[in-house]
């Protein structure tokens, strides 16, 4: 074993090695990010100008910021999608020089599923944000240069997928957004295969990944995106330990389902078959099972908030949880520095922060103000432009003359039934705080619309405490946004009402794996204006009815 610690030391040096570039680029901008936004927006309109959007827009004739901003108005993905739509259909030069590369697949709560134009000058835009996080990572935090690390992997799709244009749909797996040396590296550092991805059901998946994580006693960094997802690997550990412990010792591969080929199996290891068990008797020990474990990086802002303390229970004392930044299918607008929080991205994109309260036109990053809240918009390589992602971040402070930021919660999304006019970030800080004021701690909480019953379900999972008194709270909570209390207080909408569930997170997941989204990108539970989640829970339910509201 001494030899695999070397070899993934020698990796994690030569692959923090290959980064060093982006991190000293970063560095400069980050202490002059006016002048790297500046020529931002110069690669933002050179790339434009020849362009079908650049013609219909003028760009030939911006030069400065508010020439840009003047002749391109701030809007989201709906508003773009007929230049997308042209894209889509093959057509070239029409948000971006040339054609797309590919397309990624990314998908909002409320829509369906969107089609993101990546160029090779894209994923350069992101290498920029992802290689100083990395390179930082590695640098200060020695323990993991000794270990693998475990990127969240859920299906990706059909492999061979094409765009009406011919191009390709979906990453093969998150490797390509790096360079081809530095894929190399990683297949030496990252203990599940790639190809993993490309099985065909989540619970296959979820299962030879494990059954690779199992095999591997020097694991030190989980990446995933939700806190959920990597509370389910482990309730999934847990449940298949004995079978998964079968196939370790033998070197066999028998998933639940018997969907995964045989070569996907690691070699046997009857070692870590006996650890497993150990591990699993008597409660999860991941310090037994991976005693190198050092850190998690995962969402823990927004909604991502409520989950960490279960988290945090299934961690060992000492494993790190680092908050991720703001990364979306689009784009990148933050990413974390160890012990100095997440930082705005102004070596990636042309990035603008338009203030929430609506006073005042949108900013450069260098002129956001401590405390204050805004809408990011990124202009990208890949045609997007001034576009609204629809999240709402809050200034905490500044690395060098960067801001760094906060992720709030999203802005798009508002829920109306009768005109209340609830947006997530509402919602989930009512949430956060009524499960406070009711004393309750929930496994799962998710608040939906009941359109035919004209008001909300609180769909609850309680780990302790009672789901009717936090609705109550839920209730008195909501009656802060004015809109909501004169709607309640006119009869138009009834009371929140609880709905308690089971397995709340295994099963909001399984709707949406279902509906489009991969499991790796579902956010956490909170708002969701879906229709379908009384069909969802509808087994524990089916006599559940409810009052007129009024």
């Amino acid at each position: 074993m001494r030899g695999r610690r070397l070899v993934l030391h020698l990796a994690n040096r030569a692959y923090r090695a290959t980064l060093r570039g982006a991190a000293r680029r970063f560095a400069r901008a980050a202490r002059d990010p006016a002048t790297a936004q500046a020529e931002r927006l110069s690669a933002v309109l050179a790339r434009g100008r020849g362009t079908a959007f650049g013609r219909e827009h003028g760009l030939d004739r911006a030069r400065t910021l508010a020439d840009y901003q003047a002749a391109v108005p701030a809007r989201g993905w709906d508003a773009l999608t007929p230049w997308l739509d042209r894209a889509w259909q093959g057509e070239p030069d029409v948000l971006a020089p040339g054609a797309p590369a590919l397309f990624e697949r990314s998908s909002g709560s409320t829509r369906a599923a969107k089609h993101v134009p990546y160029t090779p000058e894209l994923l350069a835009e992101f290498s920029a944000a992802t290689g100083p996080w990395l390179h930082d990572l590695l640098s200060r935090r020695p323990a993991l240069l000794g270990g693998s690390a475990y990127w969240s992997i859920s299906p990706a799709g059909p492999r061979h997928e094409r765009s009406p244009g011919g191009a390709r749909v979906g990453l093969d797996d998150d490797t390509e957004y790096f360079p081809a040396p530095v894929r190399r590296l990683l297949r030496v550092l990252l203990p599940v295969p790639p190809e993993v991805a490309r099985l065909p059901s989540l619970d296959a998946c979820r299962y030879v990944s494990l059954l690779h994580l199992a095999a591997d006693p020097r694991l030190a960094l989980l990446s995933v995106w939700s806190p959920s997802f990597l509370l389910l690997l482990l309730d999934a550990l847990e449940a298949h330990a004995e079978r998964l412990a079968h196939d370790l010792a033998r070197g066999t591969l028998t998933p639940p389902g018997g969907e995964a080929p045989a070569a996907l199996a690691p070699p046997a290891r009857p070692d870590r078959a006996r650890t497993l068990l150990e591990a699993t008797r008597g409660g999860l020990d991941l310090a037994h099972l991976w005693p190198r474990l050092a850190l998690v990086s995962c969402w823990t802002d927004g909604p991502a908030a409520r989950l960490l303390p279960a988290l945090r229970r299934r961690l060992p004392p000492g494993v790190e949880v680092q908050g991720k930044g703001l990364l979306a299918t689009e784009g990148v607008v933050s990413f974390p520095l160890c012990d100095q929080g997440t930082v705005l991205a102004v070596a990636s994109h042309l990035l603008e922060l338009e203030p929430t309260d609506g006073a005042g036109p949108a900013v450069l990053p260098h002129e956001a103000e401590p405390g204050r809240r805004y809408a990011p918009l990124l202009s990208t390589a890949g045609g997007l432009h001034r576009y609204r992602l629809g999240d709402e971040v809050e200034v905490t402070g500044r690395v060098e003359a960067t801001p760094t930021v906060r992720f709030l919660g999203r802005l798009d999304g508002v829920s109306d039934l009768a005109g209340e006019k609830l947006s997530p970030g509402f919602v989930e800080a009512a949430l956060a705080a009524a499960l406070a004021d009711a004393q309750v701690e929930a496994a799962f909480a998710l608040v939906a619309p009941l359109e035919a019953e004209r008001r909300y379900a609180l769909f609850v999972e309680p780990r302790r405490g009672d789901a009717d008194r936090l609705a109550e709270a839920l209730e008195r909570r909501l009656q802060a946004n004015p809109h909501y209390a004169y709607c309640r207080g006119l009869g138009q909408l009834g009371p929140v009402v609880a709905w308690p569930v089971t397995d709340g997170a295994r099963r909001h997941e399984a709707a949406l794996v279902a509906r489009g989204t991969p499991a790796g990108a579902i956010k956490p539970p909170g708002l969701h204006r879906g229709d379908f989640w009384p069909e969802v829970f509808r087994a524990e339910t089916e006599t559940r009815r409810f009052p007129e509201a009024g």
